[in-house]
Order: structure tokens, then C-alpha cells, then sequence
């Protein structure tokens, strides 16, 4: 029997007791988890290790509710990660604690919550040696192995090829449509993919604090949010049978908080690599062509940096030589955000582009456009990429025709044009097949900028204002498609349009004021 107090003192573990009110808790196992509510996976007695991500603005309430969930759930005791959401533990907890009777264990940044792992499973197995080579206790030492080795890796497979192996059942991970992204591994679970796509529809309400299970006769599908914070990106989808070994419930508990760990890294990552493709995409558009180009191979030296070193290679300097078409995309902000993480894993996952096919972005107007680089035959295959449909669908998508790098800012000229006038969601136009040319194509960008900035001001900080004024404009004011745009009754429709009328101080009825505002938001860019 391994007790609380023994990972205090008879341990190496390097973590420092906070609170013992019951130091003579027996220790069952180790679960490390970032849900706020995880006492619907505990059996009772684990060490639950957490570094209180979802938990960094809470208030004492919602603490003294974690704990007595905890509590409740048979917990030995509670060890805190600090270093990462707290610098050091914080007083709300120490109280819930206090009054719940629940030992608090500190764990500094330099200890992870795998070595900790290890040693209690070590521990554990030392203190039952009747079980056998092949017993219970084996059989969890060899799950950490397995998984430690997979995690050394940095790899969401290999993780979950691991998974996969110790459930003896098929593991993937999903987008938020159900849509396969990584796997499936293990024996295939065959005509799931609806049954998932439910359950992610069913929990994503939920954010990381969602998760569903469907029975499927004798095996049981569990879909869990992979992440810690922000707005879930991917699901983990295991099928497994109904009733897990101790082992396999380790097993999957530590494999999730590996991905979850793994997909926080890559969001940070993927920040920066967002704000240097915006960064080059600005530049280009902007006539600066070699600042642009500069940074867009500082863009795949960033990714290469992703890369073992034995597939890294140097990244040649771009040329300008080939043709390029821009693609602008006009919706909803949700959607231009979505669509921009796309392409951030799309790039990624390929590596980087190889020259001569570089993908770039940049989203303005609110976050409610996109603008899209791409080399001339790349466009059509990545607006055809089932990864990026689910957003386009709703979006607005007019394509320039073939232009040189020094050409690029006429390119977005003609792609604004082409998206401002197509009425079709999801359908890219080409500007070689939209038909006779606008007359925004006359007009000086920079001084029509000046203008959006005059006509749009007195709306230009109240986004959900221009939102309705686009949608408004786009509608011809007719209000019931307007409200189904919106998601609102239609009755609700005119009180905005007042609000909207007396922000723009003109009447947006008038011919000529649409007009205006038309021009004014086609050019509008914060």
C-alpha cells in the first residue's frame, strides 16, 4: 500500500505538501487530467495531477465545488502544477481544501506529471509483489512505458497508435464536422463515422468540459475534447470495450493528457506563425514585395524548425518568377477564424510549402475577410481540400486571374471585386469568368480607404454594426433573408436597423447613401 504521505517522504518525487489533513490516504493510481469536472472518471484513491488551466479565473466557489467533487469521488489528494496557469498555489484552493479535508500537494514546473507517473507506479508494484509477471500491476508498468516512449516522440500518432494497442480498439482523432484528421489506428470500428459526428455535435456546446459515450452493442464509442483552453479544435474518438481494465483506464487518461499537452504547444506555435504569415501577406499587398518574400521564407524556416534535424533543410531564397492568384472570402468572423487555423495546420502538416507554392493569409475588416496568396495552381486544390469546406460553404469566394508577385495588390483588387459581387456561398468566381469588370477597379485604394474611414466611422468600434450593415446591404434591406443571416426573429430587425441608421447618421434607405456604404465597407479595413 503506497500512502500520501510516502510520496512525501519516501519519495523522489520533488513535490512539496501543501496541505495533509490525511496523510494516511492510500494512493491507488495517478490520473492527470484539466477537466473542471473529472469525478465522473475517478474510481476513488488516485493522485489527480493538474495544472488548473480551465480553473485560472476562478472564483472561491468554483473551487470549493472542484474539491468537494473530488471529495466525493474518493480522491487521495490533489497535486497542483505551478509554473504554468499559477505561480504558486492559490489561496481559494488551499481553502477548499482546508474545509473538505483533501490533501494539497504542490508540483513545481521542473517535475512532470509522467515522472510522478512512473514513480507511483513503481511504487505501487513494489508494494504488491504477489502479483505476477503477468498481473495487474505489470501490466500498468508496461502501459506508462509504452506511452512515456510514444510521448518522448512529440507525435500525436505515435501516441496514439499506443493508445490503440493497449485498448485493443480503434483510436482517431476528429474535427469538429466528425471528419477523420489523424488515424483511424487499431482494429477498425466500421459505419461510426455518423454516430461520432453526433456526439461531437452533441458535446461541443460544452467547450473542453464536454464529453459523450455511445453504446455500440457490446463496445462503447467515448469522444473526448482534445485541448485545455480555447474552443476545442479536435475530438478524441476511441471505441473500447464496456468495461476497462485498471491499466487501459490509465492508459487512456494519460494518452489524452499527452494530446491535450501536444495540442497547447502547437496552439501557441501556430500564434506565432499566424502573426508572421498576416506579417508577409501585408507586405505583399502592399507593393513591398521584397520585405513580403523575406518574411515568407521566415515563415518556412519556422516551420522546418518543427522537424527532427535529420529532415531539415535549408529553405532556398524565393524567387518572384511564378504566378501567383489571391482569393478573398467574405463571413462570418467565426468562420474566417476557423478557416485561418485550417490553413495554419495545413501548412504545417505539409512541412512547409515547397517554393513556388507558398500559402499565405491575412484576415482584416474585422476578422470578417480573408485573403488568401497562393501559387496559381495551389488555389483551386486548397479551396477543394475537405478540411477547408466546412468553413467556405458559408463564405463568399471570388478569385483573381494568374498574377505576378509585383502584381499582387491588383490581384486582391480583383478578388474584392469579384466577392463583393457574387451572391452564391461556397462557390469560388474567377474574375476570368465574372463577367464585365467593377467599377471599384478605378478607384485609387488608398484614397477610397480614406473615404470607408469617413463614411464607416461612427460604426468602425461596434463590429456587430457592420456585420448588419454588410448583411443589409448584401440582403437589399429585405428583412426576413436578413434575420435568417442574422439568426435573430424577424421581428427584431428593424429596432437594429434603427440602432444602424442613427450610428451612421444617414438614411441607409436612400439610393445613393447604399451606394456610399457599399463602396465605403468594400474598401473598409481596420
Amino acid at each position: 500500500m503506497v500512502l500520501v504521505s510516502d510520496l512525501i517522504d519516501g519519495a523522489d518525487l520533488g513535490v512539496r505538501a501543501v496541505l495533509l489533513p490525511a496523510p494516511h490516504a492510500a494512493v491507488t493510481w495517478v490520473v492527470a487530467t484539466e477537466l473542471l469536472q473529472p469525478a465522473s472518471y475517478l474510481e476513488g484513491g488516485e493522485l489527480v495531477l493538474t495544472t488548473g488551466l480551465v480553473m485560472a479565473d476562478a472564483e472561491a466557489a468554483t473551487w470549493r465545488e472542484y474539491v468537494a467533487s473530488l471529495v466525493e469521488a474518493g480522491v487521495a489528494a490533489l497535486g497542483l502544477g505551478t509554473g504554468i496557469a499559477f505561480d504558486t498555489v492559490p489561496e481559494d484552493l488551499r481553502e477548499a481544501c482546508r474545509i473538505g479535508r483533501l490533501n494539497l500537494i504542490e508540483v513545481p514546473l521542473e517535475v512532470s506529471f509522467a515522472s510522478i507517473s512512473r514513480e507511483v507506479g513503481a511504487m505501487l508494484q513494489a508494494t504488491e509483489p504477489e502479483i505476477g509477471a503477468e498481473g495487474a500491476g505489470n501490466e500498468e508498468t508496461l502501459v506508462l512505458q509504452q506511452l512515456t516512449r510514444a510521448a518522448a516522440k512529440d507525435n500525436q500518432s505515435a501516441i496514439m497508435r499506443a493508445l490503440a494497442s493497449i485498448l485493443r480498439g480503434e483510436v482517431s482523432l476528429r474535427d469538429a464536422t466528425g471528419r477523420t484528421v489523424v488515424g483511424p489506428f487499431g482494429p477498425e470500428a466500421t459505419g461510426i463515422d455518423d454516430e461520432v459526428a453526433e456526439c461531437i455535435d452533441r458535446i461541443r456546446p460544452g467547450g473542453m468540459r464536454g464529453a459523450g459515450a455511445v453504446g455500440l452493442g457490446d463496445m462503447r464509442l467515448v469522444v473526448r475534447p482534445v485541448g485545455i483552453t480555447g474552443e476545442p479544435e479536435r475530438y478524441l474518438a476511441t471505441v473500447q470495450r464496456e468495461t476497462l481494465t485498471r491499466a487501459q483506464t490509465l492508459g487512456v487518461d494519460l494518452a489524452w493528457s499527452f494530446l491535450n499537452l501536444i495540442a497547447e504547444s502547437s496552439k501557441a506555435f501556430t500564434g506565432w506563425l499566424l502573426q508572421l504569415v498576416g506579417a508577409s501577406t501585408r507586405h505583399l499587398l502592399a507593393g513591398d514585395i521584397a520585405q513580403g518574400l523575406a518574411l515568407a521564407d521566415q515563415v518556412q524556416e519556422l516551420i522546418l524548425t518543427r522537424l527532427p534535424s535529420p529532415e531539415r533543410r535549408s529553405v532556398p531564397a524565393t524567387g518572384g518568377g511564378h504566378q501567383w492568384r489571391v482569393v478573398c472570402l467574405e463571413g462570418g468572423s467565426a468562420d474566417v477564424a476557423g478557416l485561418s487555423t485550417v490553413l495554419a495546420r495545413l501548412l504545417v502538416e505539409s512541412r512547409g510549402a515547397p517554393v513556388g507554392e507558398r500559402l499565405l493569409w491575412r484576415t482584416d475588416r474585422g476578422g470578417t475577410r480573408l485573403m488568401i496568396l497562393g501559387e496559381v495552381e495551389r488555389v483551386p486544390s486548397l479551396l477543394e481540400d475537405g478540411s477547408v469546406t466546412p468553413w467556405t460553404e458559408r463564405m463568399r469566394i471570388g478569385v483573381s486571374g494568374p498574377v505576378g508577385v509585383t502584381d499582387l495588390p491588383r490581384g486582391a483588387q480583383q478578388a474584392l471585386s469579384v466577392c463583393t459581387g457574387t451572391r452564391q456561398l461556397g462557390q469560388a468566381v474567377r474574375w476570368e469568368t465574372s463577367g464585365l469588370p467593377s467599377v471599384t477597379d478605378l478607384l485609387d485604394e488608398e484614397r477610397a480607404q480614406a473615404f470607408a474611414r469617413a463614411r464607416l466611422g461612427g460604426v468602425a468600434d461596434q463590429p456587430e454594426l457592420l456585420e448588419l450593415l454588410r448583411i443589409y446591404l448584401s440582403e437589399a434591406g429585405a428583412v426576413q433573408r436578413i434575420a435568417e443571416r442574422l439568426g435573430v426573429h424577424r421581428n427584431s430587425v428593424p429596432a437594429r436597423l434603427v440602432r444602424l441608421r442613427r450610428a451612421l447618421g444617414v438614411d441607409i434607405e436612400d439610393a445613393e447613401q447604399r451606394a456610399n456604404l457599399w463602396f465605403a465597407l468594400h474598401f473598409w479595413a481596420e
